[in-house]
Protein backbone atom coordinates (compact mmCIF):
# COMPACT_ATOMS: atom_id res chain seq x y z
CA UNK A 1 0.00 0.00 0.00
CA UNK A 2 1.32 3.67 -1.15
CA UNK A 3 2.00 5.76 2.07
CA UNK A 4 0.90 8.58 0.00
CA UNK A 5 -2.91 10.16 -0.58
CA UNK A 6 -3.09 10.70 -4.28
CA UNK A 7 -2.36 7.28 -6.47
CA UNK A 8 -0.04 7.94 -9.75
CA UNK A 9 -1.60 9.18 -12.72
CA UNK A 10 0.94 8.32 -15.31
CA UNK A 11 3.60 6.26 -14.50
CA UNK A 12 5.96 4.48 -17.06
CA UNK A 13 6.56 0.26 -15.77
CA UNK A 14 9.92 -0.90 -16.28
CA UNK A 15 13.77 -1.91 -14.72
CA UNK A 16 15.80 0.68 -12.43
CA UNK A 17 15.31 4.70 -12.95
CA UNK A 18 11.33 4.10 -13.58
CA UNK A 19 9.71 7.37 -13.01
CA UNK A 20 6.19 7.74 -11.80
CA UNK A 21 4.38 11.19 -11.57
CA UNK A 22 2.63 12.06 -8.68
CA UNK A 23 -0.53 14.64 -8.06
CA UNK A 24 1.30 16.34 -5.20
CA UNK A 25 1.02 20.25 -4.97
CA UNK A 26 3.27 22.52 -6.22
CA UNK A 27 5.52 19.42 -6.20
CA UNK A 28 8.44 18.80 -8.29
CA UNK A 29 8.59 15.15 -10.56
CA UNK A 30 10.76 12.94 -8.25
CA UNK A 31 11.09 8.79 -7.37
CA UNK A 32 8.50 7.71 -5.70
CA UNK A 33 11.10 6.53 -2.83
CA UNK A 34 11.92 10.51 -2.82
CA UNK A 35 8.82 12.18 -2.78
CA UNK A 36 7.51 14.62 -0.31
CA UNK A 37 4.79 13.35 2.01
CA UNK A 38 2.07 15.90 1.04
CA UNK A 39 0.72 16.14 4.65
CA UNK A 40 3.62 18.28 4.82
CA UNK A 41 3.01 22.23 5.03
CA UNK A 42 4.64 23.74 1.90
CA UNK A 43 6.28 26.98 3.44
CA UNK A 44 5.42 30.01 0.76
CA UNK A 45 8.71 32.59 0.22
CA UNK A 46 7.78 35.88 2.10
CA UNK A 47 6.26 38.37 -0.55
CA UNK A 48 3.58 40.82 -1.89
CA UNK A 49 2.10 37.87 -4.04
CA UNK A 50 -0.61 36.02 -3.47
CA UNK A 51 -0.36 32.59 -5.04
CA UNK A 52 -3.94 30.84 -6.06
CA UNK A 53 -3.36 27.39 -7.28
CA UNK A 54 -6.75 25.56 -8.92
CA UNK A 55 -7.95 22.31 -8.85
CA UNK A 56 -6.46 21.41 -11.97
CA UNK A 57 -2.61 22.72 -10.75
CA UNK A 58 -3.06 25.91 -12.60
CA UNK A 59 -0.99 28.72 -10.53
CA UNK A 60 -2.20 32.54 -10.71
CA UNK A 61 -0.04 35.54 -8.87
CA UNK A 62 -1.97 38.37 -7.43
CA UNK A 63 0.41 40.99 -6.18
CA UNK A 64 -1.51 42.60 -2.66
CA UNK A 65 -2.04 45.42 -1.96
CA UNK A 66 0.03 46.69 1.27
CA UNK A 67 -0.72 49.57 3.95
CA UNK A 68 0.75 52.57 2.53
CA UNK A 69 -1.04 51.84 -1.24
CA UNK A 70 -4.40 51.04 0.59
CA UNK A 71 -3.95 53.93 2.62
CA UNK A 72 -3.78 56.64 -0.50
CA UNK A 73 -7.08 55.10 -1.35
CA UNK A 74 -8.75 55.45 1.92
CA UNK A 75 -8.29 59.08 2.00
CA UNK A 76 -9.89 59.52 -1.66
CA UNK A 77 -12.35 58.11 -0.11
CA UNK A 78 -12.70 60.30 2.77
CA UNK A 79 -12.09 63.28 0.23
CA UNK A 80 -15.22 61.33 -1.65
CA UNK A 81 -17.34 60.62 1.86
CA UNK A 82 -16.78 64.81 2.40
CA UNK A 83 -18.25 65.90 -0.67
CA UNK A 84 -21.13 64.08 -0.37
CA UNK A 85 -21.77 64.73 3.06
CA UNK A 86 -21.75 68.57 2.23
CA UNK A 87 -24.23 67.77 -0.44
CA UNK A 88 -26.27 66.03 1.58
CA UNK A 89 -26.06 69.02 4.42
CA UNK A 90 -27.14 71.39 1.05
CA UNK A 91 -29.87 69.30 0.06
CA UNK A 92 -31.59 68.64 3.43
CA UNK A 93 -31.55 72.29 3.54
CA UNK A 94 -33.06 73.12 0.87
CA UNK A 95 -35.88 70.73 1.69
CA UNK A 96 -36.15 71.99 5.38
CA UNK A 97 -35.74 75.98 3.71
CA UNK A 98 -33.07 76.21 6.03
CA UNK A 99 -34.29 75.45 9.19
CA UNK A 100 -33.10 73.82 11.82
CA UNK A 101 -34.92 70.55 11.35
CA UNK A 102 -32.51 70.15 8.14
CA UNK A 103 -29.95 68.67 11.07
CA UNK A 104 -31.89 65.01 11.28
CA UNK A 105 -32.15 64.61 7.13
CA UNK A 106 -28.72 65.22 7.15
CA UNK A 107 -27.41 62.91 9.83
CA UNK A 108 -29.52 60.24 8.08
CA UNK A 109 -27.36 60.99 5.30
CA UNK A 110 -24.16 60.96 6.78
CA UNK A 111 -24.83 58.18 8.38
CA UNK A 112 -25.93 56.20 5.39
CA UNK A 113 -23.03 57.54 3.86
CA UNK A 114 -20.63 55.98 6.27
CA UNK A 115 -21.92 52.74 6.78
CA UNK A 116 -23.08 52.14 2.91
CA UNK A 117 -20.66 53.92 1.03
CA UNK A 118 -17.51 51.32 0.55
CA UNK A 119 -20.61 48.04 0.42
CA UNK A 120 -22.61 49.61 -1.95
CA UNK A 121 -19.20 50.28 -4.21
CA UNK A 122 -17.48 47.30 -4.03
CA UNK A 123 -20.66 45.23 -4.45
CA UNK A 124 -22.27 47.76 -7.88
CA UNK A 125 -18.67 47.63 -9.16
CA UNK A 126 -16.83 44.25 -9.17
CA UNK A 127 -15.03 45.60 -5.28
CA UNK A 128 -13.96 49.05 -6.35
CA UNK A 129 -14.37 52.45 -4.99
CA UNK A 130 -13.38 55.83 -6.04
CA UNK A 131 -10.45 55.42 -3.77
CA UNK A 132 -9.25 51.74 -5.20
CA UNK A 133 -10.35 52.57 -8.40
CA UNK A 134 -7.64 55.34 -8.90
CA UNK A 135 -5.13 53.74 -6.91
CA UNK A 136 -5.53 50.64 -8.82
CA UNK A 137 -7.20 48.03 -6.21
CA UNK A 138 -9.40 46.21 -6.28
CA UNK A 139 -11.13 43.77 -3.55
CA UNK A 140 -11.61 39.88 -4.16
CA UNK A 141 -12.31 36.39 -2.59
CA UNK A 142 -9.37 34.98 -1.38
CA UNK A 143 -10.18 32.66 -4.13
CA UNK A 144 -9.39 34.81 -6.89
CA UNK A 145 -12.74 35.72 -7.52
CA UNK A 146 -14.68 38.64 -7.60
CA UNK A 147 -16.65 39.31 -4.09
CA UNK A 148 -20.44 39.07 -3.87
CA UNK A 149 -22.64 41.81 -2.17
CA UNK A 150 -22.48 39.80 0.97
CA UNK A 151 -18.68 39.58 1.22
CA UNK A 152 -18.41 43.79 0.59
CA UNK A 153 -20.91 44.25 2.80
CA UNK A 154 -19.63 42.01 5.98
CA UNK A 155 -15.55 43.65 5.11
CA UNK A 156 -17.16 46.52 5.63
CA UNK A 157 -19.28 46.36 8.50
CA UNK A 158 -16.38 44.65 10.21
CA UNK A 159 -14.11 47.36 9.33
CA UNK A 160 -16.13 49.49 11.79
CA UNK A 161 -13.26 48.22 13.98
CA UNK A 162 -10.42 48.69 11.80
CA UNK A 163 -11.48 52.04 11.57
CA UNK A 164 -10.64 55.72 13.62
CA UNK A 165 -12.51 54.78 16.31
CA UNK A 166 -11.99 53.72 19.00
CA UNK A 167 -8.64 51.99 18.72
CA UNK A 168 -7.17 54.67 16.01
CA UNK A 169 -6.85 51.74 13.16
CA UNK A 170 -4.78 49.68 15.12
CA UNK A 171 -6.23 46.36 14.83
CA UNK A 172 -6.67 46.99 10.99
CA UNK A 173 -2.78 47.65 10.98
CA UNK A 174 -2.18 44.85 13.16
CA UNK A 175 -4.16 42.45 11.16
CA UNK A 176 -2.42 43.72 7.74
CA UNK A 177 1.19 43.04 9.04
CA UNK A 178 -0.04 39.61 10.76
CA UNK A 179 -1.34 38.21 7.70
CA UNK A 180 0.52 37.30 4.58
CA UNK A 181 -1.86 39.26 1.96
CA UNK A 182 -2.29 42.33 4.41
CA UNK A 183 -5.89 41.18 5.50
CA UNK A 184 -7.45 43.70 7.92
CA UNK A 185 -10.25 42.34 10.31
CA UNK A 186 -12.51 42.93 7.82
CA UNK A 187 -10.94 41.02 5.08
CA UNK A 188 -10.52 37.99 7.38
CA UNK A 189 -14.39 38.19 8.21
CA UNK A 190 -15.43 37.90 4.70
CA UNK A 191 -12.71 36.10 3.01
CA UNK A 192 -11.29 38.69 0.84
CA UNK A 193 -7.83 40.06 0.12
CA UNK A 194 -7.32 43.40 -2.01
CA UNK A 195 -5.10 43.47 -5.16
CA UNK A 196 -3.08 45.76 -7.25
CA UNK A 197 -4.77 45.56 -10.56
CA UNK A 198 -2.21 47.10 -12.87
CA UNK A 199 -2.09 43.95 -14.78
CA UNK A 200 -3.80 40.79 -15.10
CA UNK A 201 -2.88 38.67 -12.65
CA UNK A 202 0.04 35.82 -13.66
CA UNK A 203 -0.52 32.78 -14.59
CA UNK A 204 2.27 30.05 -14.35
CA UNK A 205 0.63 27.92 -17.15
CA UNK A 206 3.28 26.55 -19.18
CA UNK A 207 2.76 26.66 -23.30
CA UNK A 208 4.06 23.87 -25.85
CA UNK A 209 5.75 25.29 -29.01
CA UNK A 210 3.99 24.67 -32.43
CA UNK A 211 5.98 22.04 -33.05
CA UNK A 212 5.49 19.75 -30.30
CA UNK A 213 1.75 19.92 -31.03
CA UNK A 214 2.31 17.85 -34.01
CA UNK A 215 -0.46 18.97 -36.24
CA UNK A 216 -3.13 17.53 -34.33
CA UNK A 217 -4.87 20.69 -32.95
CA UNK A 218 -7.66 20.14 -36.80
CA UNK A 219 -8.51 17.10 -35.21
CA UNK A 220 -9.87 17.95 -31.23
CA UNK A 221 -12.58 19.90 -31.17
CA UNK A 222 -12.75 23.62 -29.63
CA UNK A 223 -13.62 22.27 -26.21
CA UNK A 224 -12.70 19.24 -24.83
CA UNK A 225 -13.91 17.87 -21.25
CA UNK A 226 -11.66 16.62 -18.79
CA UNK A 227 -11.96 15.31 -15.23
CA UNK A 228 -9.95 16.74 -12.57
CA UNK A 229 -7.67 14.28 -12.02
CA UNK A 230 -6.87 14.14 -16.87
CA UNK A 231 -6.55 17.83 -16.04
CA UNK A 232 -3.85 17.90 -13.49
CA UNK A 233 -2.11 14.90 -15.32
CA UNK A 234 -1.53 16.93 -18.69
CA UNK A 235 -0.62 19.24 -16.76
CA UNK A 236 1.99 17.42 -14.53
CA UNK A 237 3.40 16.34 -17.91
CA UNK A 238 3.23 19.39 -19.89
CA UNK A 239 5.13 21.06 -16.64
CA UNK A 240 7.86 18.11 -16.77
CA UNK A 241 8.58 17.21 -20.18
CA UNK A 242 11.59 19.26 -20.92
CA UNK A 243 13.10 16.94 -18.63
CA UNK A 244 13.36 13.64 -20.81
CA UNK A 245 14.27 12.86 -24.18
CA UNK A 246 12.36 12.04 -26.78
CA UNK A 247 11.89 7.96 -26.24
CA UNK A 248 11.26 8.47 -22.22
CA UNK A 249 8.43 10.93 -23.23
CA UNK A 250 6.88 8.38 -25.65
CA UNK A 251 7.11 6.17 -22.92
CA UNK A 252 5.44 7.91 -20.29
CA UNK A 253 2.80 9.58 -22.44
CA UNK A 254 1.94 5.83 -24.11
CA UNK A 255 -1.01 4.95 -21.93
CA UNK A 256 -2.92 7.90 -21.52
CA UNK A 257 -2.55 8.78 -25.31
CA UNK A 258 -4.29 5.32 -25.59
CA UNK A 259 -7.00 6.79 -23.58
CA UNK A 260 -7.05 9.99 -25.77
CA UNK A 261 -7.16 8.62 -29.19
CA UNK A 262 -10.18 6.16 -28.07
CA UNK A 263 -12.09 9.53 -27.59
CA UNK A 264 -11.03 11.65 -31.02
CA UNK A 265 -9.97 10.21 -34.48
CA UNK A 266 -6.02 11.31 -34.33
CA UNK A 267 -3.43 9.99 -36.71
CA UNK A 268 -2.12 7.02 -36.03
CA UNK A 269 1.04 8.22 -36.89
CA UNK A 270 1.13 10.71 -34.21
CA UNK A 271 3.34 10.12 -31.22
CA UNK A 272 2.21 9.46 -28.16
CA UNK A 273 3.93 13.12 -26.46
CA UNK A 274 2.31 15.08 -29.31
CA UNK A 275 -1.11 13.86 -28.40
CA UNK A 276 -0.96 15.05 -24.57
CA UNK A 277 0.54 18.41 -25.89
CA UNK A 278 -2.29 18.78 -28.39
CA UNK A 279 -4.86 17.76 -25.55
CA UNK A 280 -3.20 19.96 -23.27
CA UNK A 281 -3.17 23.02 -25.38
CA UNK A 282 -7.08 22.67 -26.30
CA UNK A 283 -8.02 22.08 -22.58
CA UNK A 284 -5.95 24.60 -20.97
CA UNK A 285 -5.64 27.30 -23.70
CA UNK A 286 -8.25 26.84 -25.95
CA UNK A 287 -6.37 28.18 -28.81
Amino acid sequence: MSPFRDPPIIQSHGGPGTIRFLLIDRDEACPLSTARDPETPIREPLDTTARLVTPERVQFLYPVAGPFRRSAAYLVDLLVLGILATLGFFLSSALTLGSDAATGPALAILFGLVWGYGAVCEGLFNGQTVGKRLAGLRVVSVQGVPITGTQAALRNLIGAVDGPFPFLYLPGLSSMLLTSRFQRLGDLAAGTMVVVEGSAPTSAMPRVDAAALGGLLPYLPLRVAAGSELARALSDYVRRRPRFGPDRLEEIARPLALMLRARHPLPESASSDAVLCAFYHRLFLGE
